[in-house]
């Protein structure tokens, strides 16, 4: 369980380092946009066509890390109102299972949606569609990958409540 761990963390590593290049690329690309349209008056069109990409891959990649660091929105309501520490880590094992139900049909559906694009071209650039559609199955095994780290940790620190209670009582 441990190496499985460690393995998620360095995947997430060179994501992280993937997203930042990713994120740089888009700032130069939106600036370069910006300043060829208004400026020169000579506009670069497949500036925006990448930077649209690259904002979607952006934002895929970079929820299946924000999954690992539990940084996504959440309702935590209920998790508030409870009171027994045990109840808390048993509510959030059924909202990452129904996660994780989630992110495997979307990881299933955005598969098949990526091949039924492949034929079709992006406008400018003339690049198969699927590339851009295979961020949604990418993003979605990612996020699927940290919530199991996320349930393997949880059992551990459920584990360490029970021996504490266990030693309280």
């Amino acid at each position: 369980m441990n190496a499985y761990i460690r393995f998620i963390d360095s995947v997430n590593t060179g994501v992280k380092y993937i997203v930042s290049i990713m994120l740089a690329v888009l700032a130069i690309l939106v600036v370069l946009q910006v300043t060829t349209r208004f400026v020169i008056n000579v506009p670069l069109a497949w500036t925006e066509e990448i930077a649209r990409y690259l904002m979607i891959y952006v934002v895929f990649l970079g929820s299946g890390l924000a999954m690992r660091y539990n940084q996504h929105i959440a309702i935590d309501f209920l998790i508030d109102v409870m009171k027994n520490v045990k109840n808390k880590a048993r509510l959030q094992t059924v909202v990452l299972l129904i996660s994780a139900v989630f992110c495997l049909l979307l990881a299933y559906y955005g598969t098949q949606l990526t091949f039924i694009v492949v034929d079709q071209s992006t406008p400018t650039l003339g690049y198969s569609m699927s590339w851009a559609y295979a961020a949604v199955p990418f993003g979605a095994l990612l996020m699927l990958f940290n919530i199991i780290a996320l349930l393997i940790q949880q059992k551990k620190i459920e584990d360490s409540i029970d021996r504490i209670v266990g030693e309280n009582e």
